[in-house]
């Protein structure tokens, strides 16, 4: 090895926290956003559909939703303390987009529960392809 050669190791391009300063990270953040809320959305419709509707039906919604937005704050969230491992959150995240959608077409909503799916499974996908920081490589 050449004394000229670098003695630490040099961090891989497009790597590191200046990743998300990317356009098209930000585009991704920007549209897992909006899928998240059409899946908390998605979640109450179906809660809602469920019970009949009528005031049970809101009570369900909120109640369901509810449910929903503190699991994902507490394991899925960016800043979750308990954030859950990169590839057990994948697999729910896929998961809950996938039951979220087939429960949006059963109850009449075909083109949330589309998006929901497609838009869903895009993002999973694209965090799978993402770089990963050191604390989420192990």
């Amino acid at each position: 090895m050449s004394d000229d050669a670098p003695q630490h190791p040099t961090p891989a391009p497009h790597s590191g926290p200046d990743v998300m300063s990317t356009p098209s990270l930000f585009a991704l953040a920007v549209v897992a956003f909006g899928v998240e809320l059409a899946l908390f959305g998605g979640v109450g419709m179906i809660f809602y559909w469920t019970v009949g509707g009528g005031l049970r039906g809101w009570v369900a919604a909120a109640a369901g939703t509810a449910l929903v937005v503190v699991f994902w704050g507490l394991f899925m969230a960016p800043r979750a303390r308990r954030r859950l491992d990169t590839t057990p959150r994948l697999v729910v995240s896929a998961a809950l987009c996938l039951l979220t959608a087939d429960g949006l077409v059963q109850a009449g909503h075909p083109w949330w529960g589309w998006f929901v799916g497609i838009a869903g499974i895009a993002v999973v996908v694209a965090q799978v392809a993402l770089p990963r920081g050191p604390a989420e490589r192990a």
